[in-house]
């Protein structure tokens, strides 16, 4: 399923920004900054995927004491439709560009009584995240003929229906190659060469910091992300204690299609109600933060 809907997303950002030629039939004269920064837009698509927490997940390391008092034990969202407005803006040498999704779905709850009940309910949600291009090389005579222009810094990206009641604060990472470090703004830009890299299965400790409400239930919290040898893995975090929530994950290891490449780790907070109520409405927010990993 994740496949086929980036897939589509590469599609419809191919088919939006090249009308009738193909990159390669294009020279540096002959497009506009606009084209050539749509193009390059297309080049960068791993930095821009928003949608990895959608979707049928692997949650076979997922502890069973987490099976639920209303006995919802497993759930996975549906993306139905996606599509991405893309906003640019040139000054001079340098281009702003926002990123918005809008996404609708379905989120599937299997509830376990005497028989397994499936509950479904529809959500909306909307995305943003912020890059920078700056023109690097001559506009006439770039050989990647994308007029100069270079992909410097990015943000990660923030999710949810717009009208949500829970919230991420910050996310702690704590592992040898980032000690102690913390994240509080999903949409900061940051160099592309600042990225976060991490060495095949490192072991990384993960705290999530959440508003909360003292008088309901505490809400729940999950990391999709690739797990060593999984390359579509949801884990719970634990409990520890009003708004915070704590976890371990592992990079993905050391293979060909895991190294070198820009992969997305999602922290998502779920309203308590949403997955143990079958009426109450959607309520969630979501932090994608990109990284990468490498044997370097």
């Amino acid at each position: 399923m994740k496949a086929i809907i980036k897939l589509v997303l590469l599609m419809c950002l191919i088919g939006l920004f090249i009308w009738s030629c193909t990159d390669d039939q294009l020279t540096n004269d002959e497009m506009t900054d606009e084209e050539a920064l749509n193009l390059l837009i297309t080049d960068n698509q791993s930095y821009f995927e928003t949608e990895d927490h959608y979707g049928e997940e692997d949650t076979t390391e997922v502890q069973t004491e987490f099976r639920d008092p209303l006995n919802t034990f497993f759930w996975f969202r549906n993306l139905q439709s996606a599509s991405i407005t893309i906003n640019i803006s040139i000054d001079g040498d340098s281009a702003f560009v926002v990123f918005s999704g809008d996404y609708e779905g379905i989120l599937n709850l299997y509830a376990s009584q005497d028989t397994i009940e499936l509950h479904t309910k529809n959500f909306v949600e909307h995305s943003i995240r912020n890059a920078i291009f700056k023109r690097l090389e001559d506009a006439e005579t770039d050989p990647l003929k994308r007029r100069g222009w270079r992909l410097t810094e990015v943000s990660g990206a923030e999710t949810g229906p717009g009208d949500q009641t829970v919230r991420i604060d910050s996310v702690r990472l704590n592992c040898d190659s980032y000690p102690d470090t913390i994240f509080t703004n999903p949409l900061e830009l940051f160099s592309i060469e600042d990225l976060i890299t991490l060495y095949p299965q490192e072991r990384c400790s993960l705290t999530v910091y959440t508003n909360f409400d003292e008088n309901v239930e505490h809400d729940f919290v999950f990391l999709h992300s690739w797990r060593r040898f999984i390359q579509h893995f949801r884990a719970r975090f634990d409990f520890v204690e009003d708004g915070v929530y704590s976890g371990v994950w592992y990079a993905p290891a050391n293979t060909a299609n895991a190294l070198n490449t820009v992969h997305h780790a999602a922290f998502d907070i779920i309203n308590n109600e949403t997955l143990l109520d079958d009426e109450i409405p959607y309520n969630s927010n979501a932090w994608t933060l990109p990284y990468k990993v490498s044997t370097e």
